[in-house]
């Protein structure tokens, strides 16, 4: 991947994933309008025979297409990649947008939307496409089996490194930020998704459930990562008799 700029010209790469080539290429040259590289593709399979290789930085994507819907496609680059992903449908149903999110989708947008803020939702995910790194030292976090060092952006589960994806991390950083302390759903949207967000408290509940698969030895019985019933979430204290040294995190 590319490191993302602010503005202008980005030479970010966007894959465009739709079967409808009407509304492929219109999102094709909106951003292409913008300094964004674009690669249009009108099946998951095609995409998928690509990805690999290009290691894009963005991945836009339907979910209702003929083959490899856009679920099945976004699983299997899952499986060997950590690509932002915006998902869109035709379909507004928390039941597929929970679908989409559970397996890795960063957002969702429903069809008929607008250009204007899909591309705002573009420049969103990729200013935090990036694993923080802390210009601080001594920031790690360690309790019982799990260990998070944001300096060198490891997690470690029981010794072993755990893979996290942009979102992934973006999420855990603010737990980390204020770790003891319970952070609303509003609020790790503002700092996990950005000023955009605010309202879409499926994505926090989807991304927790990711974070605890991966970081909690019994996820339905999580030790780490509470949930304060009607106020948000909680990281977990760490261990009082492992050294912890965590900064304020700007």
């Amino acid at each position: 991947m590319n490191s993302p700029g602010s503005t202008g010209s980005t030479n970010l790469l966007v894959y465009v994933v739709d079967d409808d080539v009407a509304i492929a290429t219109v999102v094709f040259y909106a951003l292409e309008s913008r300094g964004y590289r674009c690669k249009p593709f009108y099946s998951g399979t095609a995409m998928l025979e690509e990805v690999r290789n290009d290691n894009p930085d963005l991945i836009i994507l339907d979910v209702m297409m003929p083959g490899i819907d856009g679920v099945s496609a976004a699983r299997q680059v899952r499986s060997f990649s950590t690509v932002p992903i915006i998902m869109l449908s035709v379909r507004s149903d928390a039941g597929i947008k929970a679908t989409a999110l559970d397996v890795g989708a960063d957002d969702y947008l429903a069809k008929p939307f607008d250009i204007e803020e899909l591309m705002a939702r573009v420049r969103a995910i990729l200013r935090r496409s990036v694993p923080y790194r802390s210009e601080q030292t001594g920031q790690i976090y360690q309790s019982e089996e799990l260990s998070i060092d944001l300096e060198s952006s490891l997690v470690t589960l029981g010794g072993r490194p755990v893979k996290l994806t942009p979102r992934e991390w973006s999420v855990l950083r603010v737990l980390v930020k204020y770790v003891g302390q319970v952070v609303t759903p509003r609020q790790l949207l503002q700092e996990a998704w950005g000023p955009e967000y605010g309202n879409e408290g499926d994505y926090v509940r989807a991304y927790i459930t990711r974070l605890r698969r991966k970081l909690e030895p019994a996820p339905k019985s999580p030790r780490y990562i509470l949930l304060e019933w009607g106020l948000g979430y909680r990281l977990a204290d760490p261990d009082p008799a492992v050294s912890y040294r965590l900064s304020q995190i700007c």
